[in-house]
């Protein structure tokens, strides 16, 4: 760890402790003027030219350097700086938002996901400047406050403010090396339609007696959410699959490279897998379905013998590609009146829609091809069409009209939105250094 007494690397740390410690929670709107100021404050020490959007209660950062000498190469840095609540707080072996540093982690809320992200590449393109002299292209960051909410107001940003975002890649939030130990590449993220059903069976809770002529709330809800499935895991709305775009030839031949996970092993599964293509092509390429949460009736201690009048579920679908998260709620809807459940209340909560590049440009090339020297070879280097996660990029892909790829510097154990969240300090430092050796790539 001698680079640490590096002091380009320990000024580096020093923003990561000082950025890690506004604990800027979108979901309670905590620290977030005072972290977009601070980042402000960071770029423009860079030496950026700093804009600072806030015409929501979540400001977006957006930033821009030039070169001295003009290039034709536009690299754009999408950031959140957003975090997920530090509950529950118990479980945390430290203070969330204090960084704490042992022999070879750094730990607290936004270190894998996605503060040191950030600071990782600013510190890159620092070193970069530092050995030759001059920024390699012109670089622009887009740095949101609600991501973690679903960015639910970036599209109104980008379609007043996205005339400023053109690019020739985007290097998106955050990456981890996966289980194998290789450093992974994913160059999309799947769309999402988060709704709630409602069953509600009378006006008031019954006594429990009354099930032997009354159905509860909860029966009918679970007759509804029943519906929407096959038992494989198949989603039986009438024109869910008709928009899905297929994989091309090399998508999937990525994804069968590919390392499968063993997730029974490394989540201590209780249920067999879902039947699929593969698990890497599921994860990839197929929509889902899932139920976030069921509440109903009594769920206090003890008993409670009652027959609730109302049960309430949130689900959402994972969506791939040109599936619209509007047309899959109308279709969702018109299904369940088709099938008799008209008395079962949809409501739309949030929806994003899917992005993937296939990883082929001669740009994203050579981004492959300087970590395949970096880390060693092609065998410690993994890109992937999508992962199976969900987030912005189609939205950042409309403006920047760039290919979009995501890597950075957690690891497979980061602990990403959980307690004691945390990434390596060799893999912070190693992401330094490929990135640096990219940027002298593209001279």
């Amino acid at each position: 760890m001698s680079k640490l007494t590096d002091p380009l690397i320990q000024e580096s740390i020093e923003e990561l402790k000082q950025y890690i410690g506004l604990p800027s929670v979108s979901a309670k709107q905590q620290s977030i003027d005072e972290t977009a100021e601070f980042l402000g404050n960071l770029l423009t020490e860079f030496g950026a030219k700093v804009d600072i959007w806030n015409d929501y209660k979540h400001p977006v950062v957006f930033a821009e350097a030039k070169p001295k000498k003009p290039s034709e190469t536009t690299i754009l840095i999408y950031n959140h700086y957003d975090v997920q609540p530090e509950e529950p707080v118990e479980l945390w072996n430290s203070d969330p938002f204090e960084l704490k540093i042992t022999d070879d982690k750094f730990i607290g809320r936004g270190a894998s996901d996605c503060k040191s992200d950030l600071i990782s590449r600013i510190t890159a393109l620092k070193k970069y400047r530092q050995d030759h002299g001059d920024l390699p292209c012109n670089i622009k960051f887009l740095v949101e406050g609600e991501e973690e909410v679903a960015s639910e107001h970036l599209a109104k940003y980008l379609e007043k403010y996205g005339d400023k975002l053109s690019a020739d890649l985007v290097i998106w939030e955050s990456g981890a090396k996966n289980e194998q130990e290789q450093f992974t590449f994913t160059g999309g993220n799947k769309g999402i339609l988060c709704y709630e059903l409602v069953a509600t069976s009378s006006d008031i809770d019954l006594h429990s007696s009354f099930a032997a002529v009354v159905d509860s709330a909860a029966f009918r809800l679970s007759e509804a959410i029943s519906a929407l499935r096959e038992k494989d895991g198949t989603i039986k709305v009438p024109g869910f699959y008709d928009d899905v775009v297929k994989p091309s030839k090399r998508e999937e031949e990525l994804v069968e490279k590919a390392v499968t996970p063993d997730l029974a092993k490394k989540w201590g599964l209780k249920v067999p897998l879902l039947n699929n293509k593969s698990v890497n092509y599921n994860l990839t390429f197929e929509p889902t379905i899932n139920i976030e949460g069921i509440s109903s009736g009594w769920e206090g201690e003890g008993v409670k013998t009652v027959t609730p009048k109302s049960a309430t579920a949130k689900l959402e679908f994972r969506l791939v590609p040109n599936q619209d998260p509007k047309d899959i709620f109308d279709k969702l809807t018109k299904y369940l009146n088709d099938q008799g459940f008209k008395d079962i209340k949809v409501n739309y909560l949030l929806g994003e829609k899917g992005y993937r590049w296939d990883l082929d440009s001669p740009i994203v090339n050579k981004l492959i091809s300087a970590a395949e020297d970096y880390y060693g070879g092609t065998d410690k280097v993994s890109a992937l069409p999508s992962s199976a996660g969900t987030g912005p990029m189609y939205v950042v892909n409309k403006y920047t009209k760039a290919p979009i790829v995501s890597c950075g510097v957690s690891y497979a154990k980061g602990g990403a939105h959980a307690p004691n969240e945390n990434i390596r300090i060799k893999d912070y430092l190693e992401f330094i250094d490929f990135f640096n050796e990219f940027l002298a790539k593209l001279n």
